[in-house]
């Protein structure tokens, strides 16, 4: 069984957080897919990403908006190595 969701997350920091020191985000580098979290947070242009309440699994809908963000940006596309979407296998909780 499954804790947590489709991972990976988006680390938000709000302009009041600016003065307090955040714990550094969970990573799971040993993850089976944390280059490709890795890969897709840098397409989405995120800050950082954490693996905080992650269930192991990938979160199908930010791999669709990360090729989204490929074909809108050449950089992106030239970047990031992004599977194609019927490439990723176990995804998805069982």
């Amino acid at each position: 069984m499954n804790i947590g969701k489709p991972g990976p997350f988006q680390v938000i920091h709000s302009v009041a957080d600016q003065d307090v020191p955040s714990d550094p985000p969970k990573r799971r580098y040993d993850c089976a897919f944390y280059e490709l979290c890795l890969n897709v947070a840098a397409a989405l242009n995120w800050d950082s990403f954490t693996c905080r309440g992650c269930s192991g699994t990938f979160d199908e809908q930010l791999l669709w908006r990360a090729h989204q963000a490929s074909k809108n940006d050449g950089v992106v596309g030239k970047l990031c190595d992004l599977p194609e979407l019927k490439q990723v296998v176990g995804w998805k909780k069982n």
